[in-house]
């Protein structure tokens, strides 16, 4: 629209998207050496700021789109901006399916490898807040990834109170999984397959727990019948 140099002193200016008084008298007084009606040049400027302030409030709002959602990606059939681990482009319909970029199972072993700590009890509880809050894939092939390698990481066994956390963390991501796939697809054989075995790796646990506590109220109803026999035998 102007000179290239004026081109450039406007750029100049408002690289950082603030224009200060000073910065408008270069402008202006550039703007008179050329010619150029001043008024006609602060619709201009204006114009300029306009354009720069929406596209830092678009980058602000996909930033944060990207951090609640995960990263955005292109739909590879119609190029529209889709969140990552979605089943379907919400623009075209396009099924995703084996995209490299919905690999949960891997970037969760990832990030779990990349745990640092002073002691394994300090990796373990970073471990099992990392477990408990990474997203639940929602693609087919990325959440039966995901559910069969939560089916035996679920396995992790210890005593200590770090330990337990961490299995706690996969038991209810897990759970989590289990929901996701009976909802989104209910229908499918493989999938329901698969989430009966998780389900089963779950219930175990707890049938384990239930006979520990029936044998111990078996234990504890025979000690108190042998202790009745003794009271009766002398007499008290």
């Amino acid at each position: 629209m102007y000179s290239n140099e004026m081109e450039s002193l406007i750029q100049a200016v408002l690289e950082d998207g603030v224009l200060t008084e000073q910065e408008k008298r270069v402008l202006v007084n550039r703007a008179q050496k050329e010619g150029i009606d001043i008024d006609e040049l602060e619709v201009y400027i204006q114009s300029l700021l306009q354009k720069r302030n929406q596209a830092e409030t678009n980058r602000e709002i996909e930033e944060e789109r990207s951090r609640k959602h995960g990263i955005l990606q292109k739909c590879p059939n119609c190029g529209a901006a889709v969140e990552s681990g979605i089943a379907k482009c919400t623009s075209c319909g396009y099924e995703f399916r084996g995209l490299n970029a919905n690999k949960s199972s891997e970037r969760l072993s990832k990030m779990l490898n990349d745990v640092k700590g002073e002691d394994s009890f300090e990796r373990l509880g970073k471990q099992a807040t990392i477990v408990s809050s990474f997203p639940i894939p929602t693609t087919k092939e990325d959440l039966l990834e995901f559910l069969i390698s939560m089916t035996s990481k679920e396995k992790v066994t210890g005593y200590f109170q770090p330990e337990r956390s961490l299995k706690e963390a996969y038991r209810a991501k897990m759970d989590e999984c289990i929901m996701k796939a009976r909802i989104s697809f209910p229908n499918d054989p493989v999938m329901q397959q698969v989430v009966a075995e998780a389900q089963a790796a779950l219930d175990v646990p707890l049938k384990n727990i239930t006979k520990v506590i029936l044998t111990y109220i078996a234990i504890g109803f025979g000690i108190m019948f042998v202790l009745a026999l003794i009271l009766i035998a002398l007499g008290i």
